[in-house]
């Protein structure tokens, strides 16, 4: 269980991560056009502005995607084991003595 719930972690970093380098890239192209004169500055400040609102978008949708999937684990517990619940405990154990101890 863990294991996946760490999975999800990593792809929803990896998404934003993926979206955050996107934009990066996306405006220095922006910027690139501006001093070239391909676009006046405004029109870059306007293709920025949208490519900011895209980027909050996907991200909130990535949120939605990763909170949808955790709801979904947790009503799985249900069907757990007792061994899976003891594995379980364990590990929340594990995480919030490493909590104390920072």
């Amino acid at each position: 269980m863990s294991n996946l719930s760490d999975d999800l972690k990593k792809a929803f970093l990896f998404g934003v991560g993926a979206i955050a380098k996107t934009s990066e890239k996306s405006k220095k192209l922006i910027d690139e056009l501006i001093e070239r004169g391909a676009l006046t500055v405004e029109q870059g400040k306007t293709l920025n502005e949208e490519l900011k609102h895209n980027l909050q978008e996907k991200i909130i949708e990535k949120e939605k995607e990763l909170n949808s999937d955790l709801i979904s684990q947790i009503k799985d517990m249900k069907n757990l084991s007792d061994e899976d619940i003891k594995i379980l405990k364990d590990k929340i154990a594990e995480i919030e003595k490493e909590k104390n101890e920072k």
